[in-house]
């Protein structure tokens, strides 16, 4: 009888332990996917419209291409 107790008591023991660890492991979809938001946030959208004129910099002096005409750049 004192045998029976100790197998029934350890194979109680084993099947904890294996329940908990496979939920560490692998928790329930429920609970989400490693810690990514169930809905991602929406894309933001930019004005683009109304920018800068796009000039190619290997047409202007050297210097050029950074600012101004003259090669000043604002601060």
């Amino acid at each position: 009888m004192n045998r029976i107790l100790i197998i029934a008591g350890t194979l109680i023991v084993i099947v904890v332990v294996v329940i908990v660890v496979r939920n560490v492991v692998s928790p329930t979809e429920e609970a989400g996917t490693a810690g990514v938001p169930a809905s991602a946030p929406a894309p933001q959208q930019f004005d683009t419209t109304g920018g800068q004129e796009m000039k190619p910099r290997w047409n202007a002096p050297e210097g050029q291409g950074k600012g101004d005409a003259d090669g000043a750049v604002d601060n």
